[in-house]
């Protein structure tokens, strides 16, 4: 083998190497891997800059320390995440399963429930039982954010009037604030509206003026997810071994005002 021919296959073997390490490791005798059994993985992960970085900061230390995972954190924005893990750049962290997205990924088991809240100004009120209530409407949303098919569908109809938004949740919430949309959608894992409110009032620095909506708009799992077929996917089970094993912690953490 020629010179050129040894560097380009050491070049591919360093590459190779840190994922390698991903692959399941055999069951034992009770079904469950045994997790001092397996090496440390180093393995990059694409979180949202527009999420609450303390609980993911958190949530991510909890499972990589029974996965035995160190990771190697990008915060970016939203397509920006998407378009990392399937490029099979790194993992995603905090995905919802859509009929597109199951094309290009493999999701691990659910971490939590993001629920998609509505939030107004305190006197524009909205009563809303389903899509059409918002006909005619200006929504603020996160850049890159999909909302589903039935969603995507009103928006395309021109329903209403959707204003995307880079920046975490304090601008959306001064852009609400500002008259420049009529409805601010943001996700948020408290299952109650007055939870969410707090969090906004905290975040933004409006204390009286903003409203959530008693009930959210939709609830949905999310996962961590990789490029269908690359790699990283083969860290997905051992992901998924660590979320088991530490769900009571997981439980607490999402619980927790973090």
């Amino acid at each position: 083998m020629s010179g050129p021919d040894v560097l380009l296959l050491r070049r591919r073997c360093a590459l190779l190497a840190p994922l390698s390490l991903a692959m399941p490791i055999p069951a034992g005798a009770n079904g469950v891997e045994s997790a001092s059994a397996q090496a440390w993985l180093h393995l990059p992960i694409a979180v949202s800059d527009a999420s609450r970085r303390p609980f993911v900061a958190q949530m991510l230390k909890l499972i990589g320390q029974a996965a035995r995972i160190e990771w190697q954190i990008q915060s970016v924005p939203w397509a920006r995440l998407l378009l990392m893990a399937e490029r099979g750049q790194a993992l995603a962290f905090g995905v919802s399963r859509s009929a597109s997205r199951e094309q290009q990924f493999e999701f691990s088991q659910p971490v939590f429930d993001n629920h998609v809240w509505m939030v107004v100004r305190r006197d524009q009120a909205l009563v809303y039982r389903g899509l059409a209530d918002l006909g005619g409407r200006t929504l603020c949303v996160t850049r890159g954010i999909s909302y589903g098919s039935a969603f995507e569908a009103a928006k395309q109809s021109s329903l209403f009037r959707v204003e995307q938004v880079d920046g975490d949740l304090a601008a959306r919430t001064r852009m609400l604030m500002a008259g420049r949309c009529d409805v601010m959608l943001t996700s948020h894992r408290n299952p109650q509206p007055w939870g969410v409110e707090k969090v906004l009032r905290q975040e933004s620095g409006f204390a009286a003026g903003i409203a959530v909506l008693p009930a959210p708009m939709q609830v949905d799992p999310v996962h961590f997810v990789a490029a269908r077929g690359h790699q990283l996917a083969q860290a997905l089970p051992r992901l998924n071994a660590a979320m088991r094993a530490q769900s009571e912690a997981i439980k607490a953490l999402i619980s927790s005002e973090l």
